[in-house]
């Protein structure tokens, strides 16, 4: 039920865990949310310093993101180099507080990546979204609201609701 690389949850226990939780607050009414979060311009680190580089730094962010997660949130490596946080119990006020704080714990971290031992810093994207009864639409707004920080230039949290980073 885990990634070798990052140790956190995959992809299928994450749906399956989804699953049980959109069952839960079905019963009980409480407040879901979920954040997409995503590596801004892995792509052009991997080409720069290598796969093997770019695997410790996801192995590195996986870990900031474990420290900075309630243990009653479940975080898990979505596929690539997007993460994903399922919130029980936490509005979207609450979700968005979570997303930038995990949003700058990544911007002030840094990684020695390569044998220049220079610091290398990177930044997220983070997408916030809120359960409203319908698992697509959850999952779509959580991705679609991730776009558009990537369309607003990176490192910044968009919740579903709003239209600009905060």
């Amino acid at each position: 039920s885990t990634d070798g690389l990052t140790r956190l949850h995959h992809h299928r226990f994450f749906q399956d865990h989804l699953s049980r939780e959109i069952r839960r607050v079905a019963r009980s009414g409480e407040p879901l949310s979920m954040l997409l979060v995503d590596l801004d311009d892995f792509k052009q680190l991997n080409d720069r310093l290598g796969h093997a580089s770019g695997d410790e730094l996801l192995a590195g962010i996986a870990h900031i993101l474990n420290q900075s997660v309630r243990e009653s949130d479940l975080l898990a490596r979505y596929g690539g180099e997007e993460f994903v946080v399922l919130t029980p119990d936490t509005d979207l006020a609450g979700a968005q507080r979570l997303a930038e704080k995990l949003r700058t714990a990544v911007a002030e971290a840094s990684f020695i990546l390569d044998e220049s031992l220079r610091p290398v810093r990177v930044s997220v994207s983070i997408g916030v979204a809120r359960f409203a009864g319908n698992r697509k639409a959850f999952f779509n707004a959580a991705d679609l609201a991730l776009y558009r920080a990537k369309d607003l230039g990176k490192n910044c949290v968009v919740v579903d609701e709003g239209d600009g980073c905060t």
